[in-house]
């Protein structure tokens, strides 16, 4: 099993994943740079030049959250990262799952766009505030949540907790989490002691 990696981007889900399940893995970290994710080879693996891709035997995928459905599916038969299909929990926890990419994403990286990644002359405060305000409404929906629990899901860790802890940590970095969210920078700080997460973080 292989996973292709750039650090701090969104593969740093796939790889917190890896490390909770415990897998033996091998990890090529690419720089964040087009031309190494557009080469020949690359664009084989992934059409559209982006990690992660995880290539497993036979099988090759890309997207954070398509690649932890996978993982929870092929290697977590004791859901320890999941509920069952029966539960009661699984459609929060998918909800939730997809959440964290498909929606609170968005305003993240608008963010990230509008503050450093855009050429000056193409970035807009207008839309960088859009952003934030965007950010803050969704922080603070996850901060009535979270309040009084530990985890997003049946208050047990799940990959939930990975795809939508991982944009948040993501938010806090650019200095967009509001500081009246006390419940969710708690939780951002108790995801963060987790030695799987510290591990993708630095690598």
């Amino acid at each position: 099993m292989k996973l292709y990696h750039c650090t701090g981007s969104r593969s740093t889900r796939v790889l917190w994943l890896l490390e909770e399940l415990g897998l033996d893995y091998e990890v090529e970290v690419l720089p964040f740079d087009p031309k190494a994710l557009r080469s020949d080879d690359f664009l084989q693996l992934h059409p559209f030049g982006k990690v992660p891709v995880l290539v497993d035997d036979t099988v090759t995928l890309f997207d954070s959250v398509a690649i932890i459905q996978y993982l929870l599916v092929h290697y977590d038969e004791a859901n320890r990262f999941h509920p069952s299909h029966e539960s009661p929990h699984y459609g929060e926890f998918l909800s939730w799952l997809h959440f964290g990419e498909s929606t609170l994403m968005q305003p993240v990286s608008q963010i990230a766009q509008h503050l450093f990644l855009l050429p000056e002359a193409e970035r807009s405060k207008e839309r960088l505030e859009e952003g934030k305000r965007i950010f803050e409404h969704y922080a603070k929906i996850l901060e009535a949540k979270l309040t009084g629990k530990e985890y997003l899901v049946g208050n047990q860790f799940t990959a939930a907790d990975i795809v939508v802890g991982y944009t948040v940590n993501a938010a806090d970095q650019l200095g967009a989490l509001p500081q009246e969210c006390e419940a969710l920078r708690a939780y951002i700080e108790r995801l963060k002691q987790r030695p799987a997460f510290q591990k993708a973080l630095s690598t």
